[in-house]
């Protein structure tokens, strides 16, 4: 087999500022006429390796002739951030997901989001954006954004959200360009992060072959049709301690009844429990869950949760 990765073209564009010079996007594109794709991955950089690593298994994995429109890719949106696992890039501790369309005579983020506007969303059809736990805790839902459902219903993740709304977000600068969009909220490290990877990179065939990337999928092998989640909620500890947790990274993407026990907040030196963290729906879906023995500052995300509807 002649694999995708074979069409792809790659560019590298530096960043700019000098204290970045050292760091470069890398842009790679395949294809010549027909619907254009864009797929990023680590924006946050604690959620770095697993997008690329599903991008590229796809471009691995699917043969070159199944190529009928124009890809794009960046797997690692943020360079500097991945370099150091963290969410920000040190040199500027920005959130490059509330800094679109950018600044490119701003600082590192702003001028990485200016660079990114201008040379990998323009003129895109169709944006996914691949976020995932990555390094502190795992997930299993999609964003979706209004009147969107082929892609965000590719991923066969069991729930669906409405896509935030926050300023500067990459999806909503490519929808106010006309593309259509979604957001992948798939994965984190640990031992199902295999099974997460191929989730994703099944999910992307299956939405490139629905907007004509690349060739059709039957849809009589599609996943299931996803949950939608209404109304959700964000758990936080009031204060810092030590995280001791009663589910582990099986349970994300399932729902529990209200009142189950999620974790316990432990004082850091006693162990003493100082905060318990329980489902508050009758049917709680479990979206994003910390499953390891972990310290927390206060007001750390810890659980993602929603109401599902009730069986």
């Amino acid at each position: 087999m002649n694999p995708l990765r074979s069409a792809i073209q790659w560019r590298a564009l530096p960043i700019g500022g000098d204290a970045a010079s050292s760091y470069a996007l890398h842009i790679g594109e395949a294809g010549e006429s027909g619907p254009l794709a864009l797929i990023t991955a680590g924006i946050h950089g604690d959620e770095g390796p697993w997008g690329a690593a599903s991008i590229h298994r796809l471009l691995d994995e699917t043969p070159r002739e199944d190529l009928r429109g124009r890809l794009r890719i960046v797997p690692a949106a943020n360079p500097n951030a991945l370099a150091h696992e963290a969410r920000c890039a040190p040199l500027d501790s920005l959130d490059l997901n509330r800094l679109f369309p950018g600044d490119a005579a701003g600082s590192h983020s702003e001028r990485l989001a200016a660079l990114i506007t201008a040379e990998a969303l323009a003129d895109v059809d169709h944006l996914i954006d691949l976020h995932g736990g990555g390094s502190w805790c795992v997930n299993q839902f999609m964003h979706q954004a209004e009147g969107e459902t082929r892609l965000s219903t590719s991923f066969g993740a069991p729930f669906v959200s409405r896509m935030p709304d926050h300023p500067g977000m990459l999806a909503n600068c490519a929808r106010s360009q006309g593309a259509q969009v979604t957001g992948t909220e798939i994965g984190g490290r640990g031992r199902r992060e295999g099974e997460f990877i191929a989730q994703v990179t099944a999910g992307l065939r299956r939405a490139l072959g629905r907007i004509g990337v690349l060739s059709s999928l039957p849809e009589e092998d599609a996943p299931p049709p996803a949950q939608l989640i209404e109304e959700m909620q964000v758990l936080r500890p009031l204060r810092g301690g030590i995280l001791q947790p009663a589910l582990g990274a099986e349970a994300v993407g399932t729902t529990v009844p209200r009142g189950t026990l999620l974790g316990e907040l432990l004082h850091p030196a006693t162990f003493a429990t100082l905060e318990r963290f329980e489902a508050p729906y009758p049917t709680t879906a479990l979206l994003l869950l910390r499953p390891h023995l972990t310290a927390l500052e206060a007001g750390a995300m810890t659980y993602v949760l929603g109401r599902a509807p009730d069986a």
